[in-house]
């Protein structure tokens, strides 16, 4: 099929002399559309619309390529609604409105698909669709309520909104929906919209309520897609090898069903999620293998964006790899970061830009290298987390705050010594700054672990010449203690009763000493 911008489909070969003159009507507007005979409806084809018993049809995108809204369901196959749906499906908003000024309904959706591709505030375009409540057929109510439900999720608004509203609309609709391809279709945004509120427990409810073997391909895999999603948010460390074996299994299969159908970017998008949990079960090589499809396919597709995304993958799992006892790929997980570099810059992505260096900051404190050459990559990471502090500050951010210090402590606790500075006295402060924003009432466990490391540290930082620190001894003692008060863990609690015991052992031998003067 030559590529073209718009397809028209057409079932009646009646139609198709009035298709061809209507098009030939609008200068040079044939080489942008591509018209054909067809017997069954397309889904693998976002850009087209279809022809048939004198109506014309926009059917629901699987692949999301724009705005999830519904078209009515009864749009005449006149001149103007023709030429209309073929200028709105094209992005032209010149041209468009005036083919619609006898059919509101049309007009509406496409001026909210054009807000949300533009970035556009949407209030006065959310007015208009909100002003057609009056429904003849119960289709028309299922469409209002889903694109009411869109618009509210994916549109931009002068004043923040509440998230009940769109919550209900989404129910409303699938309530409303009477034919299973429609449901599905606003059951997969629900889906979506629960699992970014951070409810993805809620959205396998649903999902795993819904007759997937109901459900033609297109349908069925775009759910199952949104069921893959979900899951992975509710995966968590220790894993869980039965749940992860269901997921890994229905990722596969979905999988399978974009790649065979060409669909590179969603099957990027599954391939990275597949790197992820082979990643979860420490197959570091075949998950670097799945990275590696899924930035193939993002490059073949010109999408920058995630090719950057899957950078960022790819260097997390590499940098796992060279945790697990290959040092050699510390050195690959930073050539990732710094390639979604390129794309997350600090004055488009700030967030990323911070969190790209943060994960700089601690692989290059860990880079093995010769004496010399750890001074250089030391420097380099201390200006990483200061990039990251840059963003992340105390005020806004006291959790990403937190774990930067603690991270940015540790890594003190690694860079070769200086003639002039103490290390160590410079990753206390940090863990200090860590802690006063790790309260044990919010984050008991975030402080544990700060406060060990703040043991270990301490024993290594430089004292008086006498060899007894009082203050310090002091210190590190009622830290210890504080952790027995925030934890259960066996493993937390012996390394702290280790070190209450080598404090002991010090506080005697140093009074041994001090009674022998």
């Amino acid at each position: 099929m030559s590529e073209k911008l718009l397809y028209v489909f057409y079932q009646d070969s009646l139609d198709s002399p009035a298709i061809h003159e209507y098009v030939e009507s609008i200068d040079r507007l044939n080489e942008l559309v591509e018209i054909q005979y067809t017997e069954t409806l397309r889904p693998d084809i976002s850009n087209a619309i279809y022809l048939h018993e004198q109506r014309i049809h926009v059917i629901p995108d699987w692949l999301d390529k724009r705005p999830a809204f519904i078209f009515p369901s009864e749009i005449p196959f006149t001149k103007n609604y023709f030429l209309g749906t073929v200028f709105g499906m094209l992005g032209n908003e010149e041209k468009f409105p005036q083919y619609f000024t006898g059919f509101p309904a049309m007009l509406y959706v496409f001026d909210l698909i054009q807000a949300i591709i533009n970035g556009k505030e949407c209030d006065t375009f959310l007015e208009n669709l909100l002003s057609r409540t009056n429904f003849i057929h119960p289709f028309e109510n299922y469409a209002f309520n889903h694109n009411v439900a869109i618009a509210l999720n994916y549109g931009h608004y002068s004043q923040e909104l509440n998230a009940d509203a769109i919550d209900a609309h989404y129910q409303d609709a699938l309530s409303l929906a009477f034919e299973p391809s429609y449901k599905a279709f606003t059951l997969k945004y629900y889906a979506n919209f629960l699992i970014d509120k951070g409810e993805s427990k809620k959205a396998l409810s649903l999902l795993d309520k819904q007759d997937m073997t109901a459900l033609d391909d297109y349908p069925k895999f775009s759910l199952e897609k949104a069921w893959c999603q979900a899951s992975m948010k509710e995966i968590s460390f220790p894993y869980d090898g039965e749940q992860l074996t269901s997921l890994k299994n229905r990722l596969w299969e979905t999988l399978q069903f974009f790649d065979k159908q060409g669909h590179k970017t969603i099957a990027g998008l599954l391939w990275v999620d597949a790197a992820t949990i082979a990643n979860y079960n420490n197959s570091y090589s075949e998950s670097l293998g799945y990275i590696s499809k899924a930035l193939t396919y993002f490059k073949d597709e010109g999408q920058q964006e995630l090719v950057a995304q899957a950078q960022l993958v790819r260097g997390r799992l590499l940098y796992d790899w060279a945790q697990s006892g290959k040092p050699q790929f510390y050195r690959s997980a930073l050539e990732a970061y710094h390639e979604a570099l390129h794309v997350f810059k600090k004055e488009d992505a700030p967030e990323v830009f911070a969190d790209i260096h943060h994960q700089l900051g601690v692989i290059y404190a860990e880079l093995p290298d010769e004496n010399k050459k750890r001074s250089i990559w030391a420097a380099l990471s201390a200006t990483s987390f200061h990039e990251a502090l840059d963003y992340y500050n105390k005020v806004d951010f006291p959790y990403e705050f937190g774990m930067i210090c603690n991270n940015f402590a540790n890594a003190y606790t690694k860079y070769p010594q200086g003639k002039r500075t103490d290390n160590f006295e410079k990753a206390l402060n940090y863990y200090e700054e860590a802690l006063s924003v790790r309260p044990a009432s919010t984050y008991p466990t975030e402080r544990a672990l700060t406060l060990l490391n703040y043991l270990e540290a301490s024993w290594k930082v430089g004292n008086p010449d006498d060899g007894f620190n009082t203050t310090r001894f002091n210190d590190m003692v009622a830290k210890a203690n504080e952790i027995k008060t925030l934890t259960k863990d066996p493993q937390l609690i012996s390394e702290t009763e280790e070190h209450l015991r080598l404090l002991k052992k010090m506080e005697k031998e140093w009074t041994v000493e001090a009674l022998k003067k």
